[in-house]
Parts: C-alpha cells; structure tokens; sequence
C-alpha cells in the first residue's frame, strides 16, 4: 500500500510539471522520482535535477486503533479479523535542479501542485480475486521548526536542499488472507440459581 500511494502521488506530480517545464528540466519526462535524498552523492544513482520524494516517518494513527475485528459475512459466517492498520507518512520532497532559481521555482510549482491536489484516490488490484479496492488518502503540508530541519538534514548527510515537508494521512493496511473463522451464537441458555437459605 506504500509504494502504490506515493507511486500515484508521484505519477500526478509528475504529469503536472512536465507540462509546464517538458525535458528542460533534465532531457526527460521522467522529473519526480521515489528514492532516499540521503543517496544523492551516490554514483549509482541518478538524482540531480528531480523532485525527489523521501518518506522520513511512518506513524500509526492512534484514533483508528480500536476497531473491530469481528465480520459477518453473506452466508452469516463470522470471522475474527486484526483490524486494519492505519498510518500516516511523513514526506520530504526535495529540489535537486543545481541552478537555485530553477530549484525555488520547481519547489513552487510543487506546493502549488499539492495546493490544488489535496485528497488522491489510490486503485488496488487484488490478483487472487480480480478486485479493484479504492482508498481515499490525503496530503497536507507539515511544518517543521529550523532545529527539525537542520537535525533532519544533518542526518540525512547533505546540504539542504530547496524542500517541503508533507504528512499523507490514513494509509491502510490489512491482510485479509489472516482469519479465524469463529462460529455464530445461535442459543442463549439462561439458568437461575436459587440461593435462598
């Protein structure tokens, strides 16, 4: 479910930038990439001059822990089920382009993507059942404070990048294959007792 939402969430991006800029910004169309900032000094990879996206936390969302894990199916078979797992990601999108004005101006045509673009709807395909499943996430800008920053990107082993903080909210995870099936109360048998001496 991870690389699926941020794959949507990159591909969107991704369209929409190089519909402003094309391959100017480096000979492809191939502009927003997922990888780890951290890698950028990397021979191996190829991250200059991209939008890259870099998840920094992954955080469970406490509020949605309680669920319930009993399901009645159609046949009225009940199932014992974990719930679902919800969680949130917390985004770096950083500007490699190596000319400054080129970076600021590729960072805000980002925020004014994500402006625009605040809930993505991510497809899942099931391939044991041929399902298609829909989940409804959302993006929000995050804000960090200047201490946050410099210990993040002092960890991170680079100079600071032109970048932008992103929370995506309420991933889900769940494994459906992981069941107990659990046999329905059909009777309730009551029985008194008498203790009166």
């Amino acid at each position: 479910m991870l690389y699926p939402a941020l794959n949507t969430i990159s591909d969107q991006l991704n369209s929409s930038i190089y519909e402003k800029w094309g391959e100017t910004i480096n000979g492809t169309n191939e502009i927003v990439q997922l990888n780890n900032i951290a890698n950028i000094n990397d021979e191996k990879n190829d991250l200059q001059n991209k939008i890259i996206f870099t998840v920094i936390k992954v955080e469970e969302e406490t509020s949605l822990k309680n669920a319930n894990c009993y399901t009645k199916k159609e046949n009225s078979q009940i199932i014992k089920q974990h719930p679902p797992l919800y969680l949130n990601l917390y985004l770096l999108v950083s500007v490699t382009k190596k000319t400054y004005k080129e970076a600021l101006q590729l960072l805000s045509d980002t925020i004014t993507f994500f402006q625009a673009h605040k809930i993505f709807l991510i497809q899942l395909e099931d391939e044991r059942s041929a399902d298609i499943e829909h989940y409804r996430i959302t993006v929000e800008h995050h804000e960090i404070n200047l201490q946050q920053v410099f210990d993040m990107w002092s960890n991170l082993g680079n100079k600071h990048f032109p970048s932008v903080f992103y929370k995506i909210r309420l991933l889900k995870i769940f494994d459906d294959e992981e069941f107990e099936n659990i046999k329905p109360i059909e009777k309730i048998k009551v029985q008194y007792e008498n203790n009166d001496h």
